[in-house]
C-alpha cells in the first residue's frame, strides 16, 4: 500500500510538471506573395512569386521556410526587412530574386540583427545584401550554416556588414563583396568563385576557413585585412592587396598550389607563421616606398616555383625559410635584412640575394 501511495504521488506530480509545461505557439502559415508578415510565419508548400516582392517581415518576426523553396523575379526581394528590430529566416531556399534578403529605405535609420540560418540561396543577382545607411552602418546580419550558389554576389553590402559561419559559397560570381563595411568569415569553404571575398575600404576578418579553386581568393584594397589559421588553395591569386594604406595581417595560414600566393600593390602587411607549399610565386610585392611596407617573419616556403621573389624596397624578412623551390628561394636584393633567415636545395644560385643566409654562403 505504501509503495503504490508512493508511485502515485509521482504520478501526481509528474503530471503536474507535465501540464505546466508550456505549449509552443504553432506559426502562423504565410498567406501568400507580398504578404506583410506581423506574427511568426512559416511556409506551408514551395511559394513562386512571379512578379513583386516576395514576402516582408515586421520586427520581431521569425520566418521558418520549413524545407520550401521562395522564388521570384530578378526585378524584385525575395525577402524585406524592417528598417529596426530583430527578425529570423531559417531552413529553406531562396531563389530566383534580384536581392534573396535586403532592407529597404537605408536612407532612413536602420539598425537590429538579422539571424539566417540553414538558407541555400541560389541563382540571386544578390543572396543577402547587408546595405545600410549612406554614411553609417546597416543592420547586423548573423548568417551560420548556409549556402550561396550561383549568385552574382553571394552575401554582400554597402555600409553594411555580416558575420557567418559555418557557411558555404560556390559558383558565385563575388562570394563575398564589401564596400565601406565589414564582414567576419569563420569555420566556412568559398569555392569555386570568381572571387572568393572583395574587400574594398572594408573592415575584413577570415578565420579557420577554406578559400579554394577561385580565381581571386582574396582582393584587399584601402583598409586592409586580416587572414588567420585558414588554408587557401588552387587559386589563380590567393591574396592580392592594392594600396592599401591601413594594415593587413596574415597569419597563420596554408597557402598551397596557388599561382601566386601573396602579391601586394602599395599595401603594408605583416605575414607571419604561413606555409607556402607548390605554389608558382610564394611572395611578391611592388614595395610601394616611401609609404608602404611589408614584414615578413617565420614563414616556411616549400617546393614552389619560386618562394620569395621581388626588387622593390620595403620589405623586412625575419626568420624565413624557403627550402626545395624550383628556382628562388629568397631573390629580395633591396629587402631589409632582419637576420635568422635560411635557404638550401633551391634550383638558383646564389641561395638568397639580398640577406644573409648562414646556411647558404654569403650575401650576393
Amino acid at each position: 500500500m505504501r509503495t503504490s501511495a508512493v508511485l502515485s504521488g509521482l504520478v501526481l506530480v509528474a503530471g503536474s510538471v507535465l501540464v505546466a509545461a508550456p505549449a509552443q505557439a504553432a506559426l502562423a502559415p504565410v498567406p501568400g506573395c507580398g504578404a506583410v508578415l506581423a506574427t511568426d510565419s512559416r511556409l506551408t508548400a514551395d511559394l513562386a512569386c512571379p512578379s513583386g516582392d516576395g514576402l516582408t517581415l515586421t520586427p520581431g518576426v521569425t520566418l521558418d521556410l520549413k524545407g520550401h523553396t521562395l522564388s521570384g523575379s530578378q526585378t524584385a526581394t525575395g525577402i524585406v526587412l524592417p528598417n529596426l528590430g530583430d527578425v529570423t529566416i531559417r531552413n529553406g531556399t531562396v531563389t530566383g530574386w534580384g536581392a534573396g534578403v535586403q532592407t529597404y529605405d537605408t536612407w532612413e535609420e536602420v539598425g537590429g540583427t538579422a539571424t539566417i540560418t540553414k538558407v541555400t540561396f541560389h541563382a540571386n543577382r544578390n543572396g543577402v545584401d547587408t546595405s545600410g545607411r549612406l554614411g553609417a552602418t546597416g543592420k547586423r546580419h548573423e548568417i551560420s550554416r548556409s549556402t550561396f550558389t550561383e549568385n552574382w554576389s553571394g552575401v554582400s553590402g554597402i555600409y553594411g556588414g555580416a558575420h557567418v559561419v559555418r557557411s558555404t559559397f560556390t559558383a558565385n560570381g563575388t562570394a563575398l563583396n564589401f564596400i565601406t563595411g565589414g564582414i567576419t568569415l569563420e569555420d566556412s569553404r568559398v569555392e569555386g568563385n570568381g572571387t572568393a571575398v572583395n574587400c574594398d575600404e572594408s573592415g575584413c576578418e577570415i578565420r579557420r576557413s577554406k578559400l579554394v579553386g577561385n580565381g581571386i581568393g582574396l582582393d584587399v584594397r584601402t583598409f586592409g585585412a586580416d587572414v588567420y589559421d585558414s588554408t587557401l588553395a588552387g587559386n589563380d591569386t590567393a591574396f592580392t592587396s592594392f594600396g592599401v594604406w591601413g594594415h593587413s595581417t596574415i597569419e597563420g595560414n596554408t597557402f598551397r598550389d596557388n599561382g601566386t600566393a601573396v602579391t601586394l600593390w602599395s599595401s603594408n602587411a605583416t605575414l607571419t607563421r604561413n606555409v607556402f607549399r607548390g605554389n608558382e610565386t610564394g611572395f611578391t610585392t611592388d614595395g610601394g616606398m616611401p609609404f608602404y611596407t611589408a614584414t615578413l617573419v617565420g614563414n616556411r616556403f616549400v617546393k614552389n616555383v619560386d618562394a620569395i621573389n621581388f626588387e622593390a624596397p620595403g620589405t623586412s624578412l625575419q626568420d624565413n625559410v624557403a627550402n626545395d623551390n624550383e628556382r628562388w628561394g629568397i631573390y629580395a636584393p633591396n629587402a631589409t635584412d632582419l637576420g635568422g633567415n635560411r635557404a638550401k636545395g633551391n634550383g638558383y644560385e646564389p641561395q638568397c640575394v639580398g640577406v644573409v643566409c648562414p646556411d647558404s654562403g654569403p650575401v650576393s
